[in-house]
């Protein structure tokens, strides 16, 4: 894969640009809490291998496997709304992955960058221009709309080619749309032991983009 002239450059958000996904981690474990530390531990676990999943989608398994209970539209949207209220501001505020600011302002400058987020899309737009980085992504995508179903629409509208582009992400879902779409993939992750790696060890991989900067230059 030839990272300095690829045609488009997608990114998933938390744990890939941003170390932000134990403050979602901390955000289920206060949500579920009430329920006793089995209930709490089962929820931080599914979400942790879980990585890419909407918390609609979250909540509506946590309910319905581990609780035995119903969850109707309007207890879900306000799980939703609790959620975001605990997350937002220290999502804004976490430490980017180190160096990802700077290899996102190196790649925008050759080829437009792309935010396919499983966060409602609101939320993340507001996220990322909270942090001052809209002006480095030609659009930032969300949830409901599936990453795959996102990434296929990119590649049609724009005309990209899919073997010149190239998805970083951190979680299973990711790679399955990179792939899905036949976009090369590069994982993001902390260590040989993450989720991702277990699902699928043929994957290339980084810790963080300094990695990347030192070939590409």
């Amino acid at each position: 894969m030839d990272l300095k002239n690829c045609d488009a450059y997608f990114f998933d958000f938390d744990g890939v640009l941003v170390d932000s996904v134990e403050v979602k981690t901390r955000a289920f474990a206060k949500l579920f809490e009430h329920f006793g530390p089995s209930i709490e531990d089962a929820v931080v676990d599914h979400h942790r291998k879980n990585g890419g999943m909407t918390r609609t989608d979250k909540f509506k398994c946590y309910y319905r496997e581990f609780l035995d209970l119903p969850l109707d539209e309007t207890e879900l949207s306000q799980l939703c709304a609790r959620f975001a209220a605990i997350v937002v501001d220290e999502v804004v505020a976490a430490p980017e992955i180190p160096s990802s600011s700077l290899f996102v302002r190196r790649c925008c400058q050759d080829a437009p960058c792309f935010i396919v987020s499983a966060t409602p899309e609101t939320e993340i737009r507001d996220i990322v221009s909270r942090r001052s980085w809209s002006k480095y992504f030609r659009d930032v995508l969300g949830a409901p709309v599936s990453k795959k179903d996102h990434l296929a629409k990119l590649l049609r509208d724009h005309g990209f080619a899919p073997t010149r582009c190239c998805f970083f992400g951190d979680a299973e879902s990711d790679y399955q749309a990179a792939k899905a779409c036949g976009v090369p993939f590069i994982g993001v992750l902390p260590g040989p032991c993450a989720p991702l790696l277990k699902a699928a060890p043929e994957i290339a991989w980084i810790r963080d983009f300094s990695e990347i900067l030192c070939i590409m230059t």
